[in-house]
């Protein structure tokens, strides 16, 4: 079989935030629309459309994908697609392996959530028991923030990490975030306030947490034949790696607490994919829903050694044009969390990056971008690298 190539030839993203008095499906039909006017496609090209959720299946928001097309005037078939927080890259993947396959030449993908429809004490936080065990955690009290808490504890108990090292992953995502238009967050916050803060799950403070809000996120994707056949494309960004792993799901059945099995998996396919090495990546956009999600991401994708991660943050080494730029965006915390849009977000800010075109958050040079989004605490992880027009395989 004659490998094909993916490519990534439109985005669009809506601003993330609280959305009380649009529908869930014109939010997404609004960043696919974005999409396809930037992929300078007619939207009759478009053979199918995945779509990323992980509220969207129930209640008002049951029939999201036939909302969003005909909001969007678009008659294609749809699926919906969902992976918990990682609803956004499951759907892209799953368009990529379309792709692939040679069914389809130009797909679009849309990652949505609107979850303001489920202001309710409660509502949410039962959502994301679906994430994580929920017999053996949900059921006899856990969250994700006291989950979260436990791998802070292993991973400062193991290799010494500080409170310090901890409040300055959202600090500079915060910093990050400013510069971003559509990020829920555009303001900068002090490393004293995140150490002076409330502890609601010790050792996770008040503002530690990402916070989930409503946005969508979409782009269209389309195979190297399709392109040549359609002169007014004018940008493609080639998807060069996208894999996923899983774990187990509760943290008591996993053989560490101090590193994402899933991530570390797929990191080594989606590298194996694109034929580069961990620092080859110029740019990355991780899971940074806790501030250790970010500190196992960069350790786990093997951009610092086991460990070291909370050091690295430390020292600037993951600042816009550090080592390696992480969460340029703004990550989970500054540009919010709408689980299903999320995934896409991120690959939407390395496609920019790579086009030169994230305006105050670009970085100097690059060649590969990369993008990890997790389900719950991390048993399911999709990996994803993309690199510029001029980087050959």
């Amino acid at each position: 079989m004659v490998k094909r190539n993916a490519f990534i030839i439109g985005t669009g993203i809506t601003g993330f935030g609280e959305n009380y008095e649009i529908s869930a499906g014109k939010l997404a039909s609004q960043a696919l629309t974005r999409a396809i006017e930037n992929s300078k496609i007619t939207k009759e090209s478009i053979q199918s459309t995945f779509i990323g959720s992980l509220v969207s299946g129930s209640n008002s928001q049951a029939s999201i994908g036939a909302n969003c097309l005909r909001e969007s005037n678009l008659k294609t078939p749809y699926v919906r697609i969902e992976a918990g927080n990682a609803s956004g890259a499951a759907a892209f993947h799953q368009a990529y392996l379309g792709l692939l396959s040679g069914i389809y030449d130009c797909l679009a993908v849309v990652g949505i959530e609107k979850l303001s429809d489920f202001v309710n004490v409660g509502i949410v936080e039962r959502i994301l028991s679906s994430t994580i065990d929920y017999q053996w955690e949900f059921e006899m009290g856990a969250t994700l923030t006291s989950l979260y808490a436990i791998l802070t504890k292993a991973h400062m108990r193991e290799f010494k990490t500080t409170l310090e090292q901890l409040a300055k992953v959202p600090v500079k995502n915060h910093k990050n975030g400013v510069n971003n238009p559509i990020a829920q967050f555009r303001k900068e916050i002090s490393i004293d306030r995140f150490l002076k803060a409330k502890r609601i799950a010790d050792p996770i403070g008040k503002f530690d947490p990402a916070t989930y809000c409503d946005g969508s996120a979409a782009v269209i994707l389309a195979s190297e034949e399709f392109i040549l056949q359609n002169k007014d494309i004018n940008s493609k960004v080639p998807i060069l790696g996208s894999s996923y792993a899983s774990d187990n799901l509760a943290l008591h059945h996993r053989d560490s607490l101090t590193e994402l099995y899933a991530t570390k998996t797929a990191a080594a396919t989606a590298y194996k994919m694109a034929n580069i090495k961990p620092e080859n990546i110029n740019v990355a956009e991780v899971h940074d829903s806790y501030p250790i999600g970010e500190i196992l991401a960069i350790e786990d994708l093997g951009f610092f050694e086991k460990g070291e991660g909370g050091r690295a943050v430390e020292e600037g080494l993951t600042d816009q044009n550090g080592q390696v730029s992480i969460n340029t965006s703004g990550g989970l915390k500054a540009r919010g969390d709408p689980f299903g849009a999320t995934g896409i977000a991120q690959i939407i800010e390395i496609t920019e990056q790579l086009r030169g075109e994230a305006g105050k958050r670009q970085i100097d040079s690059i060649n590969y971008g990369l993008t990890q989004n997790v389900m719950g605490t991390g048993a399911l992880t999709y990996v994803n690298i993309l690199g510029e027009e001029e980087v050959k395989k």
